[in-house]
């Protein structure tokens, strides 16, 4: 169905996180919390590349013990007023203006702060988005509110404009880190 497709992961991690210093890598049960990320992009039986996208130093070095590959951002590209879809768009210019990388058909936006992420989570709304004809899935919590824990969108989506019309969801309950209050939810919720 889509075994032609080169699709890739693209996990935004800046480095300025106010309310818990150095979030994207701040340990979950002993691993950094951007590792949980690309563990679970890892698992995925249709994902080929996984890229994280950072302005700091000490994030593009735990993306790269865990095995992604990197994305030097523009540091003015991780300020706080940023769209997140700015630097997932510099990301993929990047390795589309790189000849040693291919060209990624599909890229699917995987939030960093979301260690509760599941390989089979991504892969279904992988399928769902070639099965149903969709230009983006994004994840929604069980009362259908979206949830930014991912998003599975075509190449042309992401440099789009506008706010797609052809989109779909799918349900996954993630949490959210922001706080270390957080962090112990999320890690209660972990050990279950």
């Amino acid at each position: 169905m889509h075994k032609d497709k080169h699709i890739i992961a693209v996990i935004p991690a800046r480095g300025g996180s106010k309310r818990l210093k150095y979030k994207n890598i701040y340990q979950v049960l002993g691993k950094p919390m951007l590792a949980w990320a690309i563990d679970a992009c890892k698992g995925s039986q249709h994902i080929d590349e996984i890229y994280v996208s950072s302005e700091d130093i000490k994030i593009l070095t735990v993306a790269e013990t865990h095995g992604a590959k990197l994305i030097k951002r523009p540091s003015e590209l991780s300020e706080d007023h940023v769209f997140k879809m700015v630097p997932i768009r510099h990301a993929v210019q990047d390795i589309l203006d790189n000849p040693q990388e291919k060209n990624p058909d599909v890229v699917i936006i995987v939030q960093a702060n979301s260690p509760e992420i599941k390989t089979n989570d991504l892969d279904g709304a992988i399928q769902k988005l070639f099965e149903h004809n969709r230009q983006e899935i994004f994840s929604v919590d069980n009362n259908l509110n979206q949830n930014a824990s991912f998003r599975v969108i075509t190449r042309e989506g992401v440099f789009q404009k506008e706010l797609s019309t052809n989109c779909g969801v799918y349900i996954t309950n993630e949490y959210d880190v922001h706080t270390k209050e957080d962090v112990e939810e999320v890690e209660k919720r972990i050990k279950k």
